[in-house]
Parts: structure tokens; C-alpha cells; sequence
């Protein structure tokens, strides 16, 4: 059940939103994965295709979308889960329909990318992802 909230939460870390950024050890283990050539940096690119990748672990009714349908009792037996699924929904759902499609997940901001690349090369390395944990320990985003 554990491993099945990690893959839950882990395309949340990924979208717009810093406040998703505070389940660290689960952003940790994001990061990692997306890293697609295992060089320790995550490129803007990289970072992106593992929020597509994500997409479709979310999409669990494999309808084209993401919405509460996908996860019907999540609200009874993890609720926190529930709510940061619909906090997903509000940051990404561009028509306000209550459900996001690929188009619309492609066309949000990479936020979370962004405040991690503090040097603003286009990619995140181990120093700027320490750098970003410390900033969570302290309560900053």
C-alpha cells in the first residue's frame, strides 16, 4: 500500500505547486526516477518526462484523464491522498472541469523544477537538490 502512495503522490510532486514539494523523502525518490541517464543532474527535459510518465500511473481507469474517478476510495481510506489528489486537479485543470487531460498537464508550469534550479542552467544537481531539502527542513519552500 505504501508503494502505491509513493506512485500516488509522486507526479504531485511534480507539478506546480511548492506546498507539494514537503512529502520529501517521497520528492527524493521522484527526482531519482526522473533522472532518466543516471548522471546525478535532472534537466528541465527529464524532469518533464517523468511528470508524463506519471500521467499514466494516475490515470488508473485509463480513460485520458485524471480525476476523482481514478480513485474512487481513496477518500475513505487515505484521505490526506484524496486531498492532495484534488489539489492536483485545481493546480493543473486549465478549463475547470474538474478533470486534467495530457494536453493540460504538459502546459503547467514546472514550478517545483524551477525553485530547485537555483543557478538557472536548466538542470538540478545534487548541490541545488540538498539545498532545496534544507530549505524544507527550515519550513521554506
Amino acid at each position: 500500500m505504501k508503494i502505491q502512495t509513493m506512485f500516488f503522490l509522486a507526479p504531485l510532486l511534480l507539478i506546480a505547486k511548492p506546498a507539494h514539494a514537503q512529502a520529501g523523502g517521497r520528492m527524493s525518490a521522484m527526482l531519482d526516477h526522473a533522472d532518466a541517464d543516471h548522471d546525478g543532474r535532472i534537466t528541465r527535459a527529464e524532469f518533464i518526462d517523468a511528470r508524463k510518465a506519471m500521467f499514466y500511473k494516475l490515470d488508473r481507469n485509463h480513460d485520458g484523464v485524471v480525476s476523482r474517478d481514478d480513485f474512487g476510495r481513496l477518500r475513505r481510506f487515505r484521505p490526506k491522498a484524496a486531498d492532495q489528489l484534488d489539489a492536483f486537479i485545481k493546480a493543473v485543470d486549465a478549463d475547470h472541469d474538474g478533470r486534467v487531460t495530457r494536453a493540460e498537464l504538459d502546459g503547467a508550469p514546472t514550478t517545483l523544477f524551477d525553485l530547485m534550479d537555483t543557478n538557472h542552467d536548466g538542470a538540478v544537481d545534487q548541490a541545488e537538490r540538498a539545498a532545496a531539502a534544507a530549505r524544507r527542513k527550515k519550513g521554506g519552500s
